[in-house]
C-alpha cells in the first residue's frame, strides 16, 4: 500500500478500504480486441464518490428499522458527502463504528428437529457454506484485491453451489459493510451484478426495497454497529428472522434463501447461504404470535428488551454454572438496556 497508494494520517483500515473504493473509481475493463494492431475496446467502471455516499444513505435508512441498531439516524446523500472526511471516498458516515455487543446462535442436527417437530417451523437450513482465506492475487498490488476479494468470490460460488442457488433467487442480504466501499466491492465479488457494475445496482434502487434485492436490511455494520466477534451471529440472527418472518417491519416479500458474508483481513472470507428448513417461503408473522412461540412476550426482531434472571436460568445450563466464571456480568449486561 505504502509503495501503490501511500500512507496518510487517516486510520489504517479507513485507508485500505479507501483505496479500494478509489481504484473501483479508476479500474477499467478491456472488453475485446479488434486485432493484435489496434488499441482494446476499454469499458470504465465509472463509480463515483455518490455512489458510495448512496450505500451509506440507504444502510442509515434502513437502521430505523432495526431495534437493534446502534444509530437509527437517518440521512441525506448531502450529508454524507459533506460529514468529515476521512480518507477519500469515504467520509465519516460511510465508516462503521466500533461497537459492543453479543449475538447467539443454536445449530442442531436433523435428528434433533426431527424429534421435536413443532421447532420445524422455525428452523433454518444452512444450506451451503463456504470459508475461505487468501488467493495468490492478494500480492498483486491491486487495492481491491488487498481487501480480500477473490476469496469472497471463491467463497460465494462455493456456498451458492452447495445450496443449489444463483445469486439472482437472493432476495435478501448481509455483507460486511464496514466500509461504504466494501460493500461495493463485496456486491461485485458475491457475484450480486455484473462485474464492474456495482454502482449501476446502487444508482437504480437494487440494493433497498422495491428494488431487485436488499442488502443489509439491519443497517449494515455502517449503522447497526460493527462488534467484532458478535458481527457474524448478529447477520445470521437478522436473516434468519428474516427467514421465519418475523422480522414483519423490514420484510422482503417472495424471500426464499438469504445471503451472508463476513470477513476478516489476513485473511478468512465466509459465505452462508440460508434457507427455510421446510422449504417454503418467508411469510409475515405477526408479532402477537410471536411473542406466544417465544415465550418472551414481545416480538426480538422488532423490539429490543433486557431480560430477567429467571429468563437466564432458564437458558443456561443446569449441570454446569459457575458463579465464580459469572460474577456481576448479568447485572453489567441489564444496566446496558
Amino acid at each position: 500500500m505504502l509503495e501503490t497508494r501511500g500512507v496518510t494520517n487517516a486510520p489504517g483500515a479507513a485507508q485500505m478500504f479507501g483505496n479500494a473504493g478509489r481504484e473501483y473509481m479508476e479500474k477499467c475493463v478491456m472488453l475485446y480486441e479488434f486485432t493484435r494492431d489496434h488499441c482494446l475496446q476499454i469499458d470504465r467502471f465509472g463509480a463515483t464518490a455518490e455512489d458510495f455516499a448512496e450505500i451509506a444513505r440507504i444502510n442509515h435508512e434502513h437502521s430505523k428499522r432495526n431495534p437493534y441498531s446502534q444509530f437509527t439516524e437517518e440521512y441525506t446523500l448531502d450529508q454524507i458527502l459533506k460529514a468529515p472526511m476521512i480518507h477519500e471516498p469515504l467520509t465519516k458516515l460511510q465508516c462503521c463504528p466500533t461497537s459492543d455487543g453479543g449475538a447467539a446462535a443454536v445449530i442442531v442436527s436433523e435428528d434433533f428437529l426431527d424429534a421435536r417437530p413443532h421447532l420445524k417451523s422455525q428452523a433454518i437450513l444452512i444450506a451451503g457454506q463456504c470459508l475461505a482465506t487468501d488467493a495468490p492475487s492478494l500480492f498483486d498490488r491491486s487495492s481491491i484485491d488487498l481487501m480480500g476479494f477473490d476469496m469472497s468470490k471463491h467463497a460465494a460460488v462455493t456456498a451458492m453451489a452447495e445450496a443449489g442457488i444463483k445469486p439472482s433467487e437472493v432476495k435478501v442480504c448481509e455483507l460486511h459493510d464496514c466500509f461504504s466501499a466494501n460493500e461495493m466491492i463485496t456486491i461485485d465479488a458475491l457475484g450480486l451484478c455484473d462485474h464492474g457494475k456495482a454502482h449501476e445496482m446502487v444508482r437504480a434502487g437494487d440494493i433497498t426495497y422495491a428494488g431487485r434485492m436488499v442488502i443489509n436490511p439491519s443497517g449494515g455494520l455502517i449503522s447497526k454497529g460493527h462488534p467484532l466477534g458478535a458481527t457474524g451471529i448478529a447477520q445470521c440472527a437478522e436473516l434468519t428472522w428474516h427467514l421465519r418472518g418475523w422480522a414483519n417491519n423490514r420484510l422482503v416479500k417472495g424471500t426464499t434463501v438469504a445471503l451472508q458474508h463476513n470477513l476478516g483481513l489476513g485473511g478468512a472470507a465466509v459465505v452462508t447461504v440460508y434457507k427455510r428448513a421446510d422449504g417454503r417461503t418467508a411469510e409475515p408473522v405477526s408479532s402477537d404470535v410471536v411473542a406466544k412461540e417465544t415465550g418472551l412476550g414481545y416480538n426480538p426482531a422488532i423490539e429490543a428488551k433486557g431480560f430477567t434472571a429467571a429468563q437466564v436460568d432458564k437458558t443456561r445450563s443446569q449441570k454446569y454454572s459457575s458463579a465464580w466464571a459469572l460474577q456481576d456480568v448479568q447485572e453489567k449486561v441489564q444496566a446496558r438496556f
